[in-house]
């Protein structure tokens, strides 16, 4: 079998299913003022060490959340309601996850004023930026890698240009796709509001976590018991949380090594397959190591996904999130036709892909095209 649909959901590493199922057997509440209770606490506690130290955050500004989704949506939610009395006008972009792009739907749809930089050939324009931005801006929402292309956006220059004209205005990064595949602390990108996910690091489904800067102080969105200091409360899932800790960590120790492996096997690919007339790749100039966009001519992506998966071969035709509500128009707002957009796939990479897999690929998809 070979998986190049990491982008989708990656398998968990062995020490990661290990820890997690360790932890399945603890059955106490962390809130629980009793012995075992302090004990799933503490796991609890190291837990949003490590995610905090895995991004160079503090644990205080590490809040738990049941995946991405929530993140993104806490997130913005949240910003708006903290500042709908200082402005209206929202930026982000034409290319944004389901996640983010169906709340600014809903903001639009409540009076916000929304405005999609363009993501043309993967890139964000710094002149568009500064025209968009005002002194009526209360949120900038870009993600930090772009799931379907690849692309890695400029967020430093984003919230540059949006904090000249807004200094109020708070700067959220959908940072689930680039996280652990690319150097990333919130200081470095001048963000006050990120989102991470387990799934997409070899850690589980159903949980993930919100970066909140200190002092930015985001208003309940869940209430309830209290916990995750009151922003988002509900019984936290230990055993999701205990494992996406221990991704996190071995994420982070294994990142210049996981970026060169990722980065050989798209090179690989892009090698082998270079003198195919029907391939062609959408490369952004500033791409992230663990994405690759192919077009084949002559093949619809399903098509050729299904074709693919009976040979025990496993991508997709793009954002998982899209592939039940019609077509993303991620790749032609990066700047493919309506027929290239239906013949690309998408392959994604983990650390746990090889060398030997990607050229083992390239054999399996010629044998296809002949």
């Amino acid at each position: 079998m070979i998986y190049f649909d990491n982008s989708a959901s990656s398998p968990m590493s062995p020490s990661v299913l290990a820890v997690m199922r360790e932890e399945l057997v603890h059955f106490a509440n962390p809130s629980s003022l009793h012995r075992l209770g302090f004990e799933a606490e503490k796991r609890l506690k190291t837990a949003r060490e490590q995610v905090a130290k895995s991004i160079g955050a503090t644990p205080e500004e590490i809040f738990f959340t049941s995946g991405g989704t929530e993140a993104d949506n806490l997130a913005i939610f949240g910003a708006v309601q903290k500042l709908r009395r200082r402005g209206n006008r929202i930026l982000t972009t034409d290319s944004e996850h389901p996640a983010v792009a169906r709340c600014m739907d809903a903001l639009e749809a409540e009076g916000f004023q929304v405005v999609r930089l363009s993501t043309r050939k993967g890139a964000l324009d710094p002149a568009e930026i500064a025209e968009a931005a005002n002194d009526k801006t209360i949120l900038a929402a870009v993600m930090h890698t772009n799931n379907e292309t690849g692309a890695v956006y400029d967020i430093p220059t984003l919230s540059r240009l949006v904090k000249a004209k807004s200094p109020f205005a708070l700067i959220f990064s959908d940072g689930v796709q680039g996280y652990l595949k690319s150097p990333m602390t919130p200081a470095a990108l001048g963000v006050d509001l990120l989102s991470l996910s387990a799934h997409k690091i070899c850690g589980p489904k159903g949980v993930g976590a919100l970066y909140v800067k200190k002092g930015t102080n985001l208003p309940a969105r869940i209430y309830g018991g209290g916990q995750e200091k009151g922003v988002r409360s509900g019984t936290e899932n230990l055993p999701g949380i205990v494992a996406f800790g221990k991704a996190a960590e071995e994420g982070k120790a294994v990142l210049e090594d996981s970026i060169r492996r990722m980065n050989a096997i798209g090179e690989i690919i892009m090698k082998e397959l270079a003198d195919e007339p029907r391939v062609s790749f959408n490369r952004p100039a500033k791409a992230s190591c663990h994405v690759l966009s192919m077009t084949v001519q002559g093949f619809r992506s399903e098509v050729l996904l299904h074709t693919l998966s009976e040979k025990e071969v496993f991508v997709s035709s793009g954002s998982a999130c899209s592939s039940h509500s019609g077509k993303s128009p991620v790749l032609q707002n990066f700047g493919l036709s309506a027929k290239e957009a239906d013949s690309t796939v998408r392959l994604s990479f983990s650390r746990l892909n090889t060398e030997e897999e990607a050229l083992e690929f390239c054999r399996i998809l010629r044998e296809i095209l002949r």
